[in-house]
């Protein structure tokens, strides 16, 4: 019975290991607990905001794109525009269990390829030819780069939303998410056709993907955002009592102990925090919506998605928390303005 008792206790050790506390929901409780302690009532209990909408599965999202091969006489034609090499390495069993970030750099490499070879060709038949296979090869590049959006590992556990908030005083991964999703904006405008700054490298890629591997910054930023406003909401029901406040003769010192309360552990602290991720959601919010647009056929799955993560400040997680933190700060606003206190 003695080894059940202590494999219990050490299962029991494990997980609260791996179950970190909710660093956000800690700070509200504190600063609820101040506020309740100087209106001598019960602390609220916070409960924790829940899940997120998933991203769709990779399945769902992936695009089938059409293959377009050549006759082995128009081998020659490659040939002589230096691209036989990069077909027969595509073509080849390690090509074809590339992943979907290696198809979409072949695609690519391949239309430069045929761009560069009608740029400098002289025989009228074959740059008609070129031009041919260009025309048809063009306009499957978005989906390429859909798929490798959909469909790259490191990218999809990236925007795979969590059911942890950031840390309040290091919030890691924010540049490095910021890195990779500045290069899918560039890629984006290469498949399109846009201008951009030069053409991205195979290593440029690698090392933004590298910068997402085991990275779940963005994931937690969303939940963080997500939970921010819930605890505001369940903050914002609590806070109702501060009507019933006297603020005139002794409750002129109640009404400043709750003032200093609230700027001592709310705006000092969860406000503060606040403002860190309102500013590194703010310049992702372009990048997410810029990179995330679906091909027609791909946007209804994406569409719950997307109306929470990348419609850029008009997303849910951002706009309800936007709306709500406004709210609390009219709830303090409001008492201040009743008792006649200075807000600092």
């Amino acid at each position: 019975m003695s080894g059940l008792n202590i494999a219990v206790g050490l299962a029991c050790l494990w997980l609260t290991a791996c179950s970190p506390s909710n660093e956000l929901e800690d700070h509200f409780q504190i600063y609820l607990k101040r506020i309740a302690h100087v209106l001598e009532v019960a602390e609220p209990t916070l409960s924790p905001a829940a899940a997120l909408p998933p991203l769709p599965p990779q399945r769902v999202l992936q695009q089938q794109q059409p293959r377009i091969s050549t006759r082995l006489l128009d081998a020659f034609k490659l040939g002589r525009c230096g691209l036989l090499d990069i077909v027969g390495e595509h073509n080849s069993p390690v090509g074809k269990s590339q992943s979907a970030a290696g198809q979409l750099l072949y695609h690519l490499q391949f239309q430069r390829g045929l761009q560069h070879c009608i740029a400098n060709s002289d025989d009228p038949e074959l740059t008609d030819w070129l031009h041919d296979i260009a025309a048809r090869k063009t306009p499957l590049l978005p989906g390429y780069y859909w798929n490798m959006m959909a469909a790259e590992p490191d990218i999809r556990a990236a925007l795979t939303p969590r059911l942890r908030t950031l840390a309040f005083n290091q919030q890691t991964g924010y540049q490095e998410t910021v890195n990779a999703f500045r290069l899918f904006e560039r890629l984006q405008a290469e498949v399109q056709g846009q201008p951009s700054i030069g053409l991205l490298t195979p290593n440029e890629l690698n090392q933004a993907l590298s910068g997402l591997y085991r990275n779940d910054y963005l994931g937690r930023l969303f939940y963080s955002l997500h939970s921010a406003a819930h605890y505001l909401d369940q903050s914002l029901v609590f806070l109702q009592q501060l009507e019933r406040v006297d603020c005139f003769r002794g409750g002129k010192i109640r009404a400043d102990r709750l003032r200093n309360a609230m700027q001592r552990y709310y705006i000092e602290d969860i406000q503060r925090y606040f403002g860190q991720i309102d500013r590194q959601f703010v310049q992702l919010a372009p990048l997410l919506q810029n990179t995330l647009t679906p091909p027609p056929a791909r946007l209804e799955p994406m569409t719950l998605y997307r109306e929470h993560f990348a419609q850029g400040l008009h997303s849910e997680i951002y706009r309800r928390y936007r709306t709500l933190v406004l709210e609390h700060a009219r709830r303090w606003q409001r008492f201040l303005q009743r008792c006649d206190i200075s807000p600092t």
